[in-house]
């Protein structure tokens, strides 16, 4: 069965950008020629491809085709860069979902990588939390993500990246307020805490470490920004699980301090992206594993002499140990 290649961009589109309007927009088409490719399609295939709603959304079996169409896409533009045509086809945004923290840190430079191998390729990237930017690749949103999820998407490659240290930080002076007494269930039971979204469950699982089988009903602040959190943080809002490579300066200055001894989570990230042949992925690949070591923790065995537990601890709290 052959399928109008015109129509896949029309599904691609919409789902990339939301809503029959916008993709009208992409395609520089009416809205009514976005509708009627969309239902010349779903009437061949015999399926519903377009869930209607706001953002419109790919079905089970649209997401198959999203995925056919920006395949061939990328395929098409990889032809013409190996054929020196690239510039006669204009540029290509690939999609990639990142997580906050990783995207306030180490991603920039997988930008600045990827920019000096091919000015006709751009990325666009969306931003979400480490635990649901891989709902993203598996709807077709985007070709590749940065998750916490180790279970590889069906149709992906998988390659592990390290994993993003998560340091329980606050100042000294709400230290002195809310844990003068040590943490416990009855201190972080009134201690304000930060949290980035309803997303967010580090600061969750490390009082759950805390609490055992106590309640836990904090004081909480949304602050949906990894700078914000550093400076609330700073300020003596609340306590928060900040990435380590964004507080390192500040715990080593003394300006803030960890929770207790080993207050750390690490988090294992992973690069997934849809299983293709195309060069622009391979090259996108290795640049996002080459960035990936600036601030991420390989895991490696680690046998500590009795006589050193204490000084590798401290190496550890700020950083230095891995």
């Amino acid at each position: 069965m052959s399928i109008d290649q015109s129509q896949l961009r029309a599904l691609a589109a919409i789902v990339r950008e939301g809503s029959f309007e916008r993709a009208a927009l992409a395609l520089h088409v009416t809205p009514s020629a976005v509708s009627q490719r969309i239902r010349a399609l779903e009437d061949r295939i015999g399926r519903l491809l377009v869930q209607r709603t706001n953002p419109a959304r790919a079905t089970a079996e649209g997401q198959v085709l999203v995925q056919l169409a920006e395949q061939t896409a990328l395929m098409e533009q990889d032809a013409w860069r190996r054929m020196g045509l690239a510039d006669a086809q204009g540029t290509r945004s690939l999609s990639v979902a990142v997580n906050h923290d990783s995207l306030e840190t180490w991603f920039v430079d997988v930008a600045v990588r990827f920019a000096q191998d091919d000015a006709h390729i751009t990325l666009d990237v969306q931003s979400d939390d480490q635990d649901h930017t891989a709902a993203l690749l598996r709807s077709g949103t985007v070709l590749g993500a940065v998750t916490a999820s180790a279970e590889t998407v069906q149709g992906c490659n998988r390659h592990p990246l390290g994993s993003m240290r998560y340091a329980a930080t606050c100042s000294p002076a709400f230290h002195a307020k809310y844990f003068a007494r040590g943490v416990n269930a009855q201190t972080m039971a009134h201690a304000p805490v930060l949290v980035f979204n309803a997303k967010d469950a580090l600061q969750a699982r490390f009082a759950a470490r805390v609490m055992k089988h106590a309640p836990w009903r904090p004081p909480t602040w949304g602050l949906p920004s990894s700078r914000v959190f550093i400076d609330a943080t700073l300020r003596g809002v609340g306590w928060t699980m900040n990435p380590l490579p964004m507080v390192r300066d500040d715990l080593q200055a003394g300006r803030l301090v960890l929770l207790r001894a080993r207050a750390w989570e690490d988090v294992p990230l992973y690069w997934q992206h849809w299983r293709m042949e195309a060069d622009i992925m391979g090259r996108l690949t290795r640049c996002v594993i080459e960035a990936a070591r600036k601030d991420l923790i390989k895991p490696r065995p680690v046998v500590t002499p009795p006589q050193a537990a204490g000084d590798q601890a401290a190496r550890e709290a700020s950083g230095t140990g891995d």
